[in-house]
């Protein structure tokens, strides 16, 4: 058995070849993790996907199974490179608050502080025939960004407001909504401010465009364009060798093409082959933007683990994690709890007398990929592959099944 440890490095890691992994999770929990995927494969619920599980930095669990694409039936690896979609928001998130570490803002500035546009930001209040544009109550701010409450979205909800986003070609193209803007991430920040807000700064938690603002903020503060400056602050340091905003000649034999649902099976929704991913977009997305493989998107996770450190590179002050694992919603979104760049919620480790509830943190990306981190037991687990429209279910149904083994050797 090999027993590898995450140091940063995509090309170290391995598949462990025994069932007896031990070390603080019980054996027959992972076997039940690979019956479950291997057995939404054999229904055809799923093309194949990669599932990873560490604690305390060591691989506990690998599992590569199924395909990457169900027409020539290549199989799905663990190097296997996928779109990530939302799950590039805890990185940009991250990218932007080593900035903040800098100087460069503060979580309470106004955003027209560093992009004039939204100097005079207007809301679409009120409903059906009443409805009327009024000004915003406040600036929208940094926090506001981070944290979804800007009032910006993806186009979606009030057919009102969908009109907005559609003048303004702020909406993302076929097929099934997975290519970007037809534009720059300069422009696209002076669309969003034209656009009505769906409600005023920080009423509610509205999921959008936010996080690609906070890429354009990223260049403002840095004075690089965004795909640089993450390179060299984030996919650099951690050894991220295969992420990227788009994929070179030598490793497209290793991207997987996107599936969808059809007449009750699963069809290419986006050959690999001939996706615009592999010569990317001239709409930098920091917030659905990225490719990557497992094993970078560890080396991001082991980061956060660690607070802010990886093999002795430091990415950010423990400090700067401790407060983006911080709510900073308030309870404007009921119960839902979110940082600055994660979901926060309480999951249950164990059963039986050893059950303990802990917080985790986590995201998930449109073609259904998954990750949650556990800090407390130094534990995380993601899962890639590559399906649209999103869905969680084996996600949620692989990581419960380690999360009740956990603790029980």
């Amino acid at each position: 058995m090999w027993l590898t440890r995450i140091c940063c490095t995509a090309s170290v890691i391995r598949i462990l070849c025994s069932a007896a992994f031990g070390d603080g999770i019980a054996t027959e929990a992972l076997e039940r993790a690979r019956t479950e995927l291997h057995a939404a494969i054999e229904a055809g619920e799923v093309a194949g996907g990669v599932h990873l599980v560490v604690i305390d930095g060591k691989i506990r669990y690998l599992e590569a199974a199924g395909v990457c694409d169900v027409e020539d039936k290549r199989p799905f690896r663990k190097d296997t490179i996928v779109r990530i979609y939302s799950m590039t928001k805890p990185i940009t998130s991250v990218a932007a608050m080593t900035l903040f570490e800098q100087d460069k803002f503060q979580l309470d500035d106004p955003v027209a502080k560093f992009i004039p546009a939204f100097e005079k930001t207007t809301v679409l209040a009120g409903e059906g025939d009443s409805q009327k544009i009024v000004p915003a109550k406040r600036p929208i701010t940094i926090r506001d960004v981070f944290r979804h409450t800007t009032g910006l979205s993806y186009g979606s909800g009030d057919p009102k407001v969908k009109e907005y986003y559609t003048k303004e070609g702020m909406l993302y193209r076929p097929p099934h909504g997975m290519m970007p803007p037809k534009m720059t991430i300069e422009e696209a920040a002076e669309a969003l401010a034209r656009i009505r807000a769906w409600h005023h700064p920080g009423e509610r938690f509205t999921y959008g465009f936010n996080t690609d603002l906070l890429g354009r903020l990223i260049e403002v503060w840095s004075g690089k364009p965004l795909d640089e400056y993450m390179r060299q602050t984030i996919f650099e340091p951690l050894e991220m060798v295969d992420t990227g905003f788009s994929i070179p000649p030598k490793r497209r034999d290793r991207f997987a093409s996107c599936h969808t649902w059809q007449d009750g099976k699963l069809v290419v929704a986006d050959k690999a082959s001939d996706s615009p991913f592999n010569g990317g977009f001239e709409f930098l997305s920091g917030g659905g933007g990225l490719v990557s493989t497992i094993q970078d998107y560890a080396n991001f996770c082991r980061m956060l683990v660690d607070r802010g450190e990886c093999k002795g590179k430091r990415v950010l002050k423990e400090e700067t994690v401790k407060l983006m694992f911080t709510d900073q919603l308030g309870g404007v979104a009921g119960e839902f709890r979110f940082g600055l760049g994660f979901a926060i919620g309480e999951v249950s480790l164990g059963s039986g007398e050893d059950e303990r509830k802990a917080t985790q943190y986590s995201w998930g990306g449109y073609a259904s990929t998954d990750f949650r981190i556990v800090p407390q037991e130094k534990l995380f687990q993601i899962i890639m592959r590559q399906q649209v429209p999103s869905s969680h279910d084996l996600a949620n149904r692989l990581f419960r099944a380690v999360y009740k083994g956990i603790g029980t050797d």
